[in-house]
């Protein structure tokens, strides 16, 4: 399932919404900001950029699907992710390369286990 296929338009004017899914996804998770700047920020400094508090960004978290438990729980690479928008070079379309791992975080697939657990190994029993 795509961002399309939930409805978000990443063109639409989600972008002036720091709290919308996909800014709030690259604000929190890519360290991205609406201007395109890098910028690894945590939820205090998310918080502060989108002028709301912890609280409201912990809430647009769950709302979206988007917690830190949601994201362990599939087999989307956030470290990958992560990577790819701090170590492209100059130039490069940091947005597209969001919207990319944005796609592949909408068609994440469940992980088996636990992460809880201590014998969690992530990606064990994924193809």
């Amino acid at each position: 399932m795509t961002a399309r296929d939930n409805g978000i338009d990443q063109r639409a004017d989600e972008r002036s919404d720091p709290l919308a899914p996909f800014p709030l996804f690259c604000a929190y998770y890519l360290g991205l900001k609406p201007d395109g700047t890098r910028a690894p920020l945590n939820i205090h400094g998310v918080a502060r950029a989108a002028g709301v508090s912890v609280a409201d960004v912990e809430m647009a978290l769950e709302r979206h699907g988007l917690s830190a438990e949601a994201m362990l729980q599939t087999d989307f690479d956030l470290a990958s992710a992560q990577l790819d928008i701090q170590a492209s070079p100059p130039g490069v379309d940091l947005h597209g390369i969001a919207l990319m791992h944005w796609e592949l975080w909408q068609c994440a697939k469940p992980r088996d286990g636990d992460w809880r657990k201590d014998d969690f190994v992530p990606g064990a029993g994924q193809e």
